[in-house]
């Protein structure tokens, strides 16, 4: 839920930290041009893995749009979810401590 909203009740139901990590991880391939089979665009965005995250990061971030427990791994890049497993720079496959 955005910070400080005066739409309180408005914000519980439509802004919710219960995103699942599957939409994410869409959103993710979307912007590097993998577009789900029931979506046609003729010009895809075609971002890299990075920009895509900075995008993702960005609206965590800034707009609060989606919540701030998805990252991605530094090592082999998956999106992974923070409360479930992993560190702040690792999935729990690749962690090292």
């Amino acid at each position: 839920m955005p910070k400080n909203c005066k739409h309180e009740k408005w914000c519980k139901d439509n802004f919710t930290n219960e995103i699942p990590i599957g939409r994410v991880e869409e959103l993710y391939d979307f912007l590097q041009g993998k577009l789900p089979k029931n979506i046609e665009i003729k010009r895809p965005p075609h971002l890299s893995e990075a920009m895509a995250f900075k995008i993702i990061w960005f609206l965590q971030e800034q707009t609060q749009v989606l919540p701030d427990h998805f990252e991605k791994c530094q090592t082999c890049g998956s999106i992974y979810d923070t409360r479930q497993e992993g560190n702040i720079t690792h999935c729990d496959i690749c962690r090292k401590d």
